[in-house]
Formats: C-alpha cells, structure tokens, sequence
C-alpha cells in the first residue's frame, strides 16, 4: 500500500471516530434536552395546581383574620401595661385582708 493510501486511511478512520463522538455527544444532548422537557412540563403541572389552590384562597378572610390578630396583639400588650400596677393591687388587697381578719378576731 503506498504511503498516501495509508495516511488516507488513517484520516478516513480518525474521521470516522470523530463522526462517531459527536454521534454519541448529540444523543447524550437529546437525552439531556427530553429529561429537560420532561421536568419542564412537571413543573408547569405543579405550578397550575398552585394556581388553582391560589385561586381557592380566600383573601378577604385572610386579611380579617391578620388585622384580628393585630389586634390582639394589641391588646395583649395593654393587658402587659395592666400586668404591673395589678400585682401591686393584689398584694395590698391580700395585706388589707390579712389585716381586716385579724382585727376581726379580737
């Protein structure tokens, strides 16, 4: 075989390989884009299921529900303001009482 056929031959045969790497990079590029599309078309389902469940809120009772919450929040820090001179109060009603008993027992 001459020396011209033989590099031929090795060009043809390197071609080949290469021709047969991108084969298999381009199938592992489509197997890549339908996993892609697959999961794609998974996500656009749940994002229309969270559509819907969005839909089905109920927002004006929501915001009834936080502004009565807010409101008692505000009232639980008036019961807080409450809390100090009430402690006070009831210790000296149980002196005034102790002292009302034992003025009564003599």
């Amino acid at each position: 075989m001459p020396a011209d056929e033989v590099v031929e031959a090795d060009r043809h045969a390197d071609n080949q390989r290469r021709i047969k790497a991108l084969e298999d990079e381009l199938a592992a590029a489509v197997e890549t884009i339908n996993r892609l599309d697959a999961r794609a078309e998974e996500t656009l389902d749940v994002l229309g299921a969270i559509k819907s469940l969005i839909g089905q809120l109920d927002v004006p009772a929501l915001r009834e529900m936080a502004d009565a919450m807010n409101t008692m929040k505000g009232g639980v820090r008036v019961l807080g303001w409450l809390e100090r001179p009430a402690k006070w109060l009831t210790v000296m009603a149980a002196l005034a009482a102790s002292i009302y008993g034992l003025w009564k027992i003599k």
